[in-house]
């Protein structure tokens, strides 16, 4: 095998790697949102379900401003 093809050899493996790699990143940020979101629902649920959390949320939205 000559040099060229083992350098082009080692540079598909690199850039195998690199696309795996981004893969990877782009499911773990896809499974973190997804878990943000449910605590974020499961959060809303909680409070709304217990009337003094929920009038504490009112009250925390008037002295701070609403959260965006």
């Amino acid at each position: 095998m000559s040099d060229g093809m083992r350098r082009r050899a080692a540079l598909h493996r690199a850039m195998a790697a690199q696309h795996s790699l981004i893969a990877a990143t782009i499911g773990a940020a896809t499974a973190f949102q997804d878990l943000i979101s449910a605590a974020r629902d499961g959060d809303a649920r909680d409070i709304a379900a217990h009337p003094d959390l929920a009038y504490l949320d009112v009250q925390m939205d008037g002295f701070y401003g609403e959260a965006s």
